[in-house]
């Protein structure tokens, strides 16, 4: 046979050269995709771990979150249909110009508009009065408790008497759906 032929320092050789590639085939063959196949699913592990880590932050935030929640309920959630909310709105405008001595010339109640996760509600109002009258109901309606907003205004002076102020506003309110 072949392997009489060798001598014994060649068979030692052979021997340790088929021992390294066996070895080496066995290490291919069989430890490495086991070695990735772990190594997988230790970083599946570990990224598990992380996002139950954050979940575990929520779930024992909950009841702080709650509460936070209940507590501005009642100043974004709709209370009736929009006919309702815009005459809450307009209301509400209508008391605070009373109490702050302006006369409001007109009010003009605008389409609420959808916006993806809450309905914004928009009215327009034209009013008159003395600069500290209209100064007062400008902070009234920012610091209402329906969470009135400005966002635009302009101020004239009239053209009667120059003490009296006319203002334009537009007025908004934000409502979760």
């Amino acid at each position: 046979m072949i392997w009489d032929k060798f001598s014994k320092k060649e068979k030692i050789g052979l021997t340790f050269a088929l021992v390294i590639f066996a070895i080496a085939m066995f290490d291919q063959m069989l430890v490495s995709p086991v070695r990735r196949w772990f190594n997988g699913i230790n970083q599946q592990i570990r990224i598990s771990e992380k996002q139950l880590g954050g979940d575990l932050r929520n779930i024992n935030q909950k009841q702080f979150i709650s509460e936070e929640y209940e507590q501005y309920l009642p100043y974004i959630r709709r209370s009736g249909s929009d006919e309702e909310e815009v005459a809450k709105i307009l209301g509400e405008i209508e008391a605070l110009a009373r109490k702050s001595s302006v006369y409001l010339v007109d009010m003009k109640p605008r389409k609420p508009r959808d916006v993806e996760f809450y309905k914004e509600y928009t009215v327009e109002i034209e009013a008159e009065g003395y600069m500290e009258s209209l100064m007062s109901f400008i902070y009234q309606l920012n610091t209402s408790s329906q969470l009135l907003r400005i966002e635009t205004l302009r101020l004239n002076l009239s053209k009667g008497d120059s003490k009296v102020l006319s203002a334009s506003m537009l007025i908004t309110k934000v409502l979760i759906l």
